[in-house]
């Protein structure tokens, strides 16, 4: 299992990294007041935050604990009002030596869909990511 260092957003929003085990990315958030929308279920931009922090995990799990991603594409979609806690779970579909392709899906407690989504992500020059593709004889 690979321990995920601290992101201070994620804290802020208290999603809590459940960790990453044979390349499922679990993450998770109990829903609170400030996490709300007008409609009294869980905001959109906390489900994008849940997602996209599962999905990078993910694409970390890909490449190595030292790899750091950048999120370059993100399509979400939504299927019902979330409430409760929230789970996240997501894997790497495929990755290069530059990119990761990822999908994650949200579910609440009683295991109803709440949201989907993919992304693609980059992996960020000198972190420590995937190794670069040799080059290619000319």
């Amino acid at each position: 299992m690979i321990t995920l260092p601290p992101a201070p957003f994620v804290e802020h929003v208290n999603i809590r990294n459940q960790g990453v085990k044979d390349g499922i990315a679990v993450s998770e958030v109990e829903l609170r007041a400030h996490h709300m929308n007008r409609i009294e279920s869980a905001h959109g931009g906390l489900i994008a935050t849940l997602l996209d922090n599962a999905m990078v995990s993910a694409g970390r799990a890909a490449a190595g604990p030292d790899a750091r991603l950048a999120t370059i594409e993100m399509k979400l979609s939504f299927m019902r009002a979330g409430k409760g806690t929230l789970r996240c779970t997501a894997k790497c579909l495929h990755s290069t030596s530059r990119l990761a392709f990822c999908e994650g899906e949200v579910r609440d407690t009683d295991g109803n869909l709440i949201a989907t989504a993919t992304s693609t992500m980059q992996y960020v020059v000198g972190s420590g990511g995937k190794p670069q593709s040799p080059p290619i004889p000319a």
